[in-house]
């Protein structure tokens, strides 16, 4: 057997029994792993992976004030369990707060407490419910109690919060929020957001591929091939998440990349293998042929994502690095399925893969009625399905179309090119020869329209996720906004100035004195406190963050105390005797976002670097490379806008249904610019490499453009569509990130497979002409990768027989 793409997929597709036994032995193993592993390896912590501001505060405090703490409180047993606090909150419009209803509604709660502990056998709350004062809001609406509950016992948080709901009525509304319960909850959604957007994206992917192959069994493929994917990449990556941090957001990355680069690489060589037969290949020759060709292509469109991931991994936070390892996993794992499983699937089923034909309209009105469903249920927006019901009648139509038009016609392009070959007539190949015929208007508009939409990202505002974002129905939610409505505040975070020195001297409590009289005048910061200790040279003022300690409002006012109060405070000290750190958890928000942004130029530069390398030892072109390049960024700045326009500024929010947000995650754009700018590779190099193809044997450039334009046309606009529908499966979620993040892909995909494709490529290629395939003569040393593949046109092995055949060992 050959090492080669070609003699891996061609032993696999020889002994097909044994690759698929293989494959399930993998699968089970995985299941197994994620069963026993999954606690353990998804509880990883967040945060840069090194010491920021806000860290050397809290670190300060710890080090300095934990042993003058633990000496003042010698105690032992529960009381030296750490704890954190969770808010009680009890409200009514009809009851007053003081009233006899209100204590018994406490005391019915306090009881609920209690039975669920008594039935864990095992203390979660500090004390009981009772133990802790019930302040009163000013309009005698609502019962506020700060409750403490243990750290080692968060795990069972939702258990109180469950309990709250049974005591909450319609009389006297009763919620419980903390940093616990917050985290549960997120935890909880983003479960349901991963269940919701399986199921979507692969409803409809499976609709997509029943139009482009026409064909039940071949539909299924690569759905099931993308969930061996994601199986295995789960269960590699609860190895993974035992030697580093991963968090219980993975899953989700995993799921989303898996169904979407997963379906599409196997779309790709399935779609060729069905090429081949078509041209006379016997089954076996067919494997290796497409394989030696799209599988090419899929395993070089591989290695650019990977290498976009990649760019995740430079920046040192866990966040990056966890979502950067799931997806990188899980593109590894899929290039692998379609080298070996996919193949001993197509040897094991031969022919039979186009059994059961999927007419069209009748596989469309299998879409239209499930969706109306998923309308009435999810209470989805009707102008957002309708778009949803559109995109899926372009498709179709063209499909039908295509099927109608085929052969019959054929458009040429002004300059006596002929048009030999299959498949000249169709809508693609109307298009693409259109565009064509005037290049330069085509690119202009293309151009334009996508700047225009980036131009919005320069809006942006980066942030990362609080309470704010959740569901406006969720209980959590409400919570915190009576909380912030009724008493001024939305949770007990404070800000924490820190100032080590020697802090007993005139000239630091002076300044110490002066920081605490400005703090009470910024509107941004409440209740200042000062505690100083000389004995260990450290004091703080510290101050509570009213609202959402995760929005705007919020993160400008630590940026404020950083520039502005502390430098004036302190105008009067000599430098060199004081250290001053801001910490907090708005502070850490505010570190993590610069810490981003000043990782964001090196991680497009060693992106861009390295695509570019990868793309000029595979098509041996300068110009196609930096061609491929940019029009890429044009698609991903043009998705960038799209999600500011959306979700910051609220352009169409309600139409579509999605959560309007403060600022964009600030993880968002270097995540949405790796996975998009490797996912855009797969287009284009599965592109680029039929044009190549072509023009290797006929030498016309403008034909070869055409030729790989209308030939890959319906099963890319397949491919896009099914990324379309994972992504935005993901986007119907309830969490505001995943919105943000599954509509940003999409939209670009989208974007890329329409405006890029039909109108930027082969305008360029056009414009270009033969220099597209420029290699200076000092570059010819770059060896010849040649991911087109040798082409089968020549000498085609013909099938033996033309009935189905089957595969067997």
């Amino acid at each position: 057997m050959s090492f080669s793409i070609e003699g891996i997929a061609g032993f696999s597709g020889r002994k097909p029994k044994t690759t698929i036994l293989g494959w399930v032995l993998i699968v089970v193993v995985s299941l197994v792993l994620t069963s026993q592993l999954a606690e353990t390896a998804l509880d990883g912590d967040d945060g840069p992976t090194r010491e920021l501001e806000f860290q050397t505060a809290e670190n300060l405090i710890d080090e300095r004030f934990g042993p003058l703490d633990q000496a003042d409180d010698p105690s032992g047993g529960e009381a030296t369990r750490s704890t954190s606090t969770e808010f009680v909150i009890l409200t009514s419009s009809s009851i007053p707060a003081d009233s006899a209803e209100f204590q018994a509604r406490i005391e019915e709660l306090d009881s609920e407490f209690a039975h669920v502990q008594e039935e864990l056998d095992e203390n979660i709350i500090s004390g009981t419910l009772s133990d802790y004062e019930f302040q009163i809001s000013d309009d005698g609406t609502t019962a506020l109690a700060f409750m403490e509950i243990f750290d080692d016992r968060e795990d069972d948080i939702l258990t109180l919060v469950h309990a709250v709901e049974e005591v909450s009525d319609d009389q006297i509304q009763v919620y419980l929020f903390g940093n616990a319960s917050v985290n549960a909850t997120f935890a909880e959604l983003a479960e349901s957001d991963l269940v919701t957007g399986e199921s979507i994206g692969i409803a409809v992917a499976l609709i997509i591929l029943a139009i482009v192959f026409g064909a039940v069994v071949a539909a299924f493929i690569p759905i099931v091939l993308a969930i061996v994917a994601v199986l295995t990449a789960v269960g590699i990556s609860m190895i993974t998440g035992q030697i580093m941090d991963l968090n219980e957001f993975v899953p989700n990355i995993i799921t989303m990349m898996g169904l979407a680069v997963g379906i599409d690489y196997s779309l790709f060589v399935l779609s060729r293998y069905r090429e081949e037969r078509a041209r006379g290949l016997d089954k076996q020759a067919a494997i290796e042929a497409s394989s030696g060709t799209a599988g090419r292509a899929v395993v070089f469109s591989g290695f650019t994502v990977v290498i976009a991931l990649l760019g995740m991994l430079i920046i040192p936070e866990r966040i990056f690095q966890a979502f950067g390892v799931g997806a990188i996993t899980v593109v590894f794992v899929a290039v692998a399925i379609s080298v070996t499983l996919l193949p001993a699937i197509i040897g094991l089923l031969g022919d039979r893969v186009n059994n059961v034909r999927a007419p069209v309209f009748l596989t469309l009105g299998l879409f239209i009625v499930p969706a109306f469903i998923i309308m009435v249920v999810m209470g989805l927006g009707p102008i957002l399905l309708l778009v949803s019901l559109a995109v899926m009648l372009v498709l179709v139509l063209l499909s039908y179309l295509k099927r109608r038009s085929g052969g019959r016609r054929t458009f040429g392009l002004g300059d006596g090119v002929s048009h030999g070959g299959q498949d000249e007539g169709g809508i693609w190949n109307t298009i693409t020869v259109t565009v064509m015929r005037r290049p330069y208007v085509s690119m202009t508009l293309a151009t334009a329209l996508l700047l225009v939409l980036a131009y919005f990202y320069l809006e942006i505002e980066s942030g990362t996720s609080g309470i704010s974002v959740l569901p406006d129905d969720e209980p959590m939610k409400i919570g915190f906004e009576t909380v912030n409505e009724k008493f001024g505040f939305g949770s007990d975070e404070r800000a924490f100035v820190v100032i080590d020195g020697a802090v007993g001297s005139e000239q630091l409590n002076d300044a110490i004195t002066r920081l605490n009289g400005l703090i009470e005048s910024d509107p941004g910061l409440i209740d200042p406190e000062v505690r100083i200790e000389p004995t260990v040279n450290l004091a703080t003022v510290s101050a509570q963050v009213p609202g959402d300690p995760s929005n705007q409002t919020a993160l400008e006012s630590v940026r404020r105390l950083r520039g502005d109060l502390v430098p004036q405070a302190f105008a009067s000290v000599a430098p060199g005797s004081y250290e001053v750190f801001v910490g907090g958890s708005s502070a850490s928000v505010v570190d993590s976002v610069a810490l981003t942004d000043e990782f964001l130029p090196i991680v497009f530069l060693a992106v861009l670097g390295m695509s570019f390398i990868l793309l000029l030892f595979a098509f041996r072109s300068i110009t196609v490379s930096i061609a491929s390049i940019i029009m890429n960024l044009l698609s991903v700045g043009a998705a960038y806008g799209l999600v500011v326009l959306v979700f910051q500024e609220g352009f169409l929010i309600d139409v579509f249904g999605f959560e309007q947000v403060d600022q964009v995650e600030f993880w968002l754009p270097l995540f949405m610019f790796s996975i998009l700018f490797g996912l855009s590779m797969d287009y284009h190099v599965f592109m680029l490499s039929r044009i190549k193809e072509r023009f290797d044997e006929t030498g016309e450039a403008a034909e070869s453009v055409a030729f790989g334009l209308r030939t890959t046309a319906s099963i890319i606009t397949g491919a896009a569509l099914i990324m379309v529908a994972v992504f935005g499966g993901f986007a119907l979620g309830d969490i505001a990130f995943f919105q943000s993040m599954g509509f940003g892909l999409g939209a670009a995909v989208l974007l890329d497979a329409t405006i890029v494709r039909s109108l930027l490529v082969p305008s360029i290629m056009r414009i270009m002409g033969r220099h597209a395939w420029y290699l200076p003569s000092w570059m010819e040393w770059l060896p010849n990768i040649s991911i087109e593949g040798k082409s089968t046109a020549a000498e085609p092995r013909m099938a033996e027989s033309s009935a189905p055949t089957g595969g067997g060992e």
